[in-house]
């Protein structure tokens, strides 16, 4: 509505018309001194335009205009920009598509129709951050690892910048990951209700309904193998399913080498039996030729599962020549065959089977060991303090067949071993590298006799340099005398005197303490004491390792290089993404200079190489030799993946590069639950409901958009504008201009006129 009005200076009207008699009458009192009637009228005529605008300047005539329009004030539009918008909307589309048209249909409903309406919009996830109005959101890429609704209501707020907040729109799938703290998201949209104002939501994604959560996923995989060419292994496992009650899952073993040939192993069918089930699945696998490998344990994707990417595993798998399968054969449980068993046992590829025959089974023996020692059976026979009565004759006229058809036999010292165990009168006389007297036969009964061993302590001396023998460092024998002396040994008449039949160990005094020969096909070892578990228990438990460790290598005719080479150590082969794991590279070299780096590829296929920073380990800390070079360090972060790690010397032409293949997984929170949560925003929503808030599916923007501007409508305001003569540039500066022009004119005409 326009309307005219005065508003006279000083609000007085009396006053105005006052001045404006007065201005009259000075007009019409003091006439211009001429008689020349044309000059009297000029002057005259301008003295009354001077007047009537100082006159105008007095009343003020005012043009006023009253309107009703709502208050300035801003509108929050929050969306999410996490990664679990990347799941399906369960619609067919994703959510993070359904979202970018929800802001383009909101955006564009506004935008135009309430100029008084700032729209603010924000992107959340584990952080809260200001996005410009303009942007569609189609180049934007959710990758947050969190969503904090919590954050993000209490960032809105914030983001009205002190400006009257219109209401506050949130999308959306609702699935709060991140920490919750003082009543989470709920405690701050209470507060927006006692302020008035409206919070209103857009749930994106598939409820939480038992249709549609199916999932299937494979778990507890190991990380990696070490296995021999041919050898048959169990595949152990679990397959985890959701929703899939009485379902037939396909799960398949792949073996894929290093050109990326896929070769299927083996196949099974899962039967699922409750809503939620765990199947634990052992398959049996034959190794494939020797060679590096990627095992995959792999199931079908079934209809309605949301996340596919915990459908398989895979494991690193490290296929060598042949097979290593120990039989030990012990009568006492002492620290003894507790320790050897616990250093082999840290190489999967040496697979031991034992037995403990006890003494006081002696009314029953011998011992029937049914196949044990048929050839093929057991690559290596390792026999403890174990008499010749407990196998029988039979049994060890058919392991030392064994024995020559190519298994390796080794015998350790004791009380019931060697001639005073009854073996000098055995077939398995003629396979041990030791000469025996069996007029040295002791019963079991019997009083121990001190001629038949060597006394405490027992000083371990190196007689000659064998693969069997390297402990590593510079001074192999300076390595064995550091050694822990032993608890005793067993007396022996000396070696036997044939081609292949060597002493590795004495004492000081040349009595022979570890003898290696050979026997037909096979390889013998027989060793007089049995208590180096010592070495362990004094901290050389790697020394301890490596000594058992190249005896089963040699028997089996596959001693490791004396060529020195780098080893890695990775705390994990397969981590989470967010994980830094710790390596380790070790090579038997002092002063070489190694560095590490990480190989993958790029989404081109293409090889990339990425240095990492290490540091130079202590030499001798958790080492055996302090002529050792080392270093160390952690991974860095890495998006998921297959990496290498490979770990060279500066100089490649004296040592090759090593590698270790890992992968990088990916366990984010975000995508762990593929459900949506939108029955949490529409409480949230209904928490304003008295003031407008409600929760709005992401083809109803047009719905509201209405209610938003519904809203403004109801809460406009009278406006009150007033456009008043002389108060502004654009009507002070004309009236200006006019009266001294009017004055300055009339004084230039009476100069010219001659007039006083």
């Amino acid at each position: 509505m326009t309307s005219l009005a005065i508003e006279p200076i000083y609000g007085s009207l009396v006053l105005a018309i006052a001045a404006i008699g007065v201005t009259v009458a000075v007009i019409v009192m003091v006439t211009p001194p001429t008689a020349v009637p044309i000059q009297r009228r000029w002057l005259m005529g301008l003295r009354m335009l001077a007047a009537a605008v100082l006159i105008l300047a007095l009343v003020r005539p005012t043009v006023v205009r009253t309107d009703n329009r709502p208050l300035d004030a801003a509108l929050i539009v929050a969306v999410d920009t996490s990664r679990s918008m990347t799941l399906p909307d369960g619609d067919g589309g994703d959510r993070w598509s359904t979202q970018v048209g929800a802001w383009q249909s909101l955006a564009s409903g506004l935008v135009g129709r309430d100029h008084s309406l700032d729209i603010k919009l924000l992107a959340y996830d584990e952080t809260t951050r200001p996005m410009a109005t303009t942007e569609t959101l189609a180049d934007v890429v959710p990758d947050g690892e969190l969503t904090d609704l919590q954050a993000a209501t209490t960032a809105a707020i914030g983001a009205a910048s002190g400006q009257p907040i219109a209401g506050i729109v949130l999308m959306g799938d609702g699935a709060q990951t991140g920490p919750v703290t003082g009543g989470g998201a709920a405690r701050v949209v209470e507060t927006l209700d006692s302020l008035g104002i409206p919070f209103w939501t857009v749930p994106i994604g598939p409820p939480r309904t038992e249709t549609q959560s199916r999932d299937v996923a494979v778990d507890s995989l190991s990380e990696s193998y070490q296995l021999f060419a041919g050898n048959q292994v169990d595949i152990t496992f679990q397959v985890q399913s959701r929703a899939m009650t009485g379902t037939d899952v396909p799960v398949r073993l792949t073996w894929i080498d290093e050109q990326g040939q896929r070769t299927v192993a083996a196949t099974r069918q899962i039967a699922v039996k409750k809503a939620i089930d765990t199947a634990a699945v052992v398959i049996p696998v034959t190794s494939p030729p020797p060679g590096t490998y990627q095992l995959e344990v792999s199931a079908d994707v079934q209809d309605g599962e949301l996340v596919v990417s915990n459908n398989s595993q895979i494991a690193f798998v490290d296929v060598r020549e042949g097979g290593g399968r120990i039989l030990y054969l012990f009568s006492n449980l002492d620290q003894e065959q507790s320790l050897i068993r616990r250093s082999l046992r840290r190489f999967p590829d040496l697979d031991m089977t034992f037995r403990w025959i006890p003494t006081d089974t002696v009314s029953s023996w011998p011992v029937d060991l049914q196949d044990w020692f048929t050839p093929g059976k057991f690559d290596i026979y390792l026999i403890g303090d174990l008499d010749a009565d407990a196998l029988g004759e039979r049994q060890l006229q058919q392991l030392a067949e064994t024995v020559g058809a190519g298994a390796g036999l080794v015998t350790l010292g004791g009380f019931q071993t060697y001639d005073v165990g009854g073996y000098a009168s055995s077939k398995l006389a003629d396979v041990m590298p030791v000469r025996m007297d069996p007029a040295r036969r002791r019963s079991i009964e019997s009083v121990w006799s001190s001629e038949n061993q060597l006394d405490a302590p027992v000083v371990v001396q190196l007689a000659r340099n064998h693969p069997i023998t390297d402990l590593g460092g510079r001074d192999p024998a300076q390595t064995w005398r550091d050694l822990p002396a032993l608890l005793g040994a067993s007396r022996w008449n000396g070696p036997k005197v044939a081609p292949g039949i060597e002493v590795l160990l004495q004492t000081p005094r040349e009595e022979p303490l570890l003898i290696v020969g050979q026997y037909g096909k096979g390889r013998t070892a027989a060793i007089a004491f049995d208590s180096t578990w010592r070495w362990w228990r004094s901290g050389y438990d790697e020394s301890h390792r490596r000594f058992w460790r190249q005896l089963m290598l040699w028997l089996l005719s596959r001693e490791e290089s004396a060529e020195d080479r780098i080893q890695i150590r990775l705390d994990s082969r397969r981590f989470a993404s967010e994980s830094s794991p710790a390596f380790q590279a070790v090579v038997d070299v002092e002063g070489a200079s190694l560095a590490a780096e990480i190989v993958g590829r790029d989404e081109q296929g293409r090889e990339t190489v990425t240095p990492l920073k290490v540091s130079n380990q202590i030499a001798g800390e958790g080492a055996t030799s302090r002529d050792e070079s080392a270093i160390r360090g952690n991974l860095p972060t890495l998006a998921a993946g297959i990496y290498r790690l490979r770990v060279r010397a500066a100089d490649p032409s004296k040592l090759l590069p090593a590698e270790v293949a890992f992968q990088v997984v990916d366990q984010s929170r975000e995508l762990a639950g593929p459900m949506a949560d939108p029955v949490f925003l529409r409480q949230l929503a209904d928490l304003t409901s008295d003031h407008g808030g409600a929760a709005f599916g992401a083809d109803r923007m047009n719905d509201l958009v209405k209610v938003i501007l519904d809203r403004r409508k109801a809460a406009e305001t009278p406006v009150v504008e007033k456009l008043r003569l002389g108060d502004g540039p654009m009507t002070g500066w004309p009236l200006f201009l006019v009266f001294a022009t009017a004055l300055s004119t009339e004084w230039w005409l009476r100069r010219r006129w001659g007039l006083a």
